[in-house]
This record gives C-alpha cells, structure tokens and sequence, in this order.
C-alpha cells in the first residue's frame, strides 16, 4: 500500500512523485547516502529534494506504523509551520509512505524543492570564507530572535542542517532543514536557548565564539556565557559515553 499527500500547489507533479518508489535509485544526483538518502532531481527545470527514510528498528517498525506519524510526514508538515512562522525551509512539496501487506511501515519518503545555496554553517565556521563573523552573528541574531520566541527547537541542530544564502551585500538568509526532529513549545528563555548551541559544533573555540555572540545579543558577561556553554558540552560528553560503556557491558551480560 501506498500513502501520498501531495502540496495542492504541485498538484501537477502527481505523476512523477508516484513513480519516486520505483526509480528513486537510478533517478537523479546523490546528496547523500547512508541510512537515510538523499538524491537531487530535476523535473521541468526545476530541482527538487528526495529524502528517504528507513525504518531504524523493530520497535520503530511498529510505533511508525500504527502509533506515530513517519518522519516523512512530520518533515512535511514542520516544514509547513515553519512557513507559516516566517521561518526560511525548503518549500515542502509532498510525501509517500510504503507499507507492506501487513500494514507495516517499509520505508517513506519527504520531497522538497531544492535549495540553491551559498553555504551550511558548517562550511562556514569550518572555513575561511568572505564576511565570516557577519554570518555567525547573522546566525545567532536568527535563533534568538527567530526561533526561540517562537518556541522552535530543532534537536538536531547541527551546522549542516542550517543552510545559508547571500541575498546581498552583507545580508543573508538562514533556513533549516533536516525537520523531522523539531518541536514546537513555549518561549526558549536564556539558558534553555545557549545549551541549544551545543550541538552546532564539536570544536570548542566555535562553539565560544557563538557563545559570545549569544552573550552580546542577551546583554550578558560574555566569559560566563562561554563557560556555561563548555560546561555543558564537556558534561554532555562525559555522559554519553558513560552511557555508552553502560549499555555495552548491559548487552555483554545479557
């Protein structure tokens, strides 16, 4: 069985999305291919986005199946309240779930269009590029001011999924992408927000001078505001990897 919702914008694109099962592997341009895919596409010269999700384990199996929206759907529709939040996201097209006979997810799929692009925020903080410090500002501005009054957070929130586009002479437009780990809730307050951080980057001088940039935006002592933001990462650390130990020597019992 099949499941499609298509964006009643790109009604017209009907046909092409229901073949996507049967050429998705020979069709288009990689992104990226590992438990989850990504392929390019173009179809009347306009490109568009493919994200394939696979299901993780039997109990997601289940859950995705008969309990929980597929994280095709919820890309579909965050990407769609993101839109209507006046946040930046690839237009959401549609998406199709495929279930086995017995009713059970298989795999599902979030197309999107493409977006053209100067830079990840990876590239950027990992890189030398023109206006550096503007852009990283740029960044923090748009998660205080953007997302966080309105309750976004993205618990996936790496600097590969914030995509960076120049729209002029030192202006730029940040969206995201990578939606179906977002959540939606009350105010983000100040130190909820700075922990939010955390996850752009593994390198600790970046992650500090996001802090400082954080620390100018909220008025606050810049060196407190990078302490708490190492702080927490190191802790972050230390536990997952206790837990990690934990789990292992669980399994080796058992």
């Amino acid at each position: 069985m099949i499941k499609i919702l298509i964006n009643k914008k790109h009604e017209e694109l009907r046909a092409v999305i229901e073949q996507i099962d049967n050429n998705f592997l020979n069709n288009g341009e990689w992104i990226k291919d590992a438990r989850n895919q990504i392929k390019r596409i173009e179809y009347d010269g306009v490109d568009y986005c493919i994200k394939k999700f696979y299901k993780a384990t039997a109990f997601n199996h289940l859950m995705y199946s008969y309990i929980r929206k597929s994280k095709a759907q919820r890309s579909y529709e965050i990407a769609q309240q993101l839109l209507v939040n006046n946040i930046n996201t690839p237009e959401p097209i549609a998406f199709m779930e495929i279930y086995n006979r017995w009713h059970f997810l298989k795999h599902s799929y979030y197309i999107c269009r493409f977006e053209h692009v100067d830079y990840t925020l990876s590239e950027v903080l990992n890189s030398e590029v023109n206006d550096k410090a503007l852009i990283v500002r740029g960044f923090v501005n748009f998660m205080i001011n953007g997302l966080h009054p309105q309750g976004i957070w993205h618990k996936d929130f790496n600097g590969s999924n914030v995509l960076i586009k120049q729209l002029g002479e030192r202006h730029f437009q940040y969206s995201l992408v990578d939606l179906n780990r977002i959540k939606f809730s009350k105010v983000i307050q100040y130190h909820r927000g700075l922990h939010n951080l955390q996850q752009i980057s593994s390198n600790p001088i970046y992650l500090a001078e996001l802090a400082k940039y954080y620390a100018n935006f909220k008025n606050t002592n810049e060196e407190e505001t990078i302490y708490e933001l190492l702080f927490v990462k190191y802790i972050g650390r230390l536990r997952r990897r206790y837990t990690k130990r934990f789990l292992h020597a669980l399994k080796t019992i058992l």
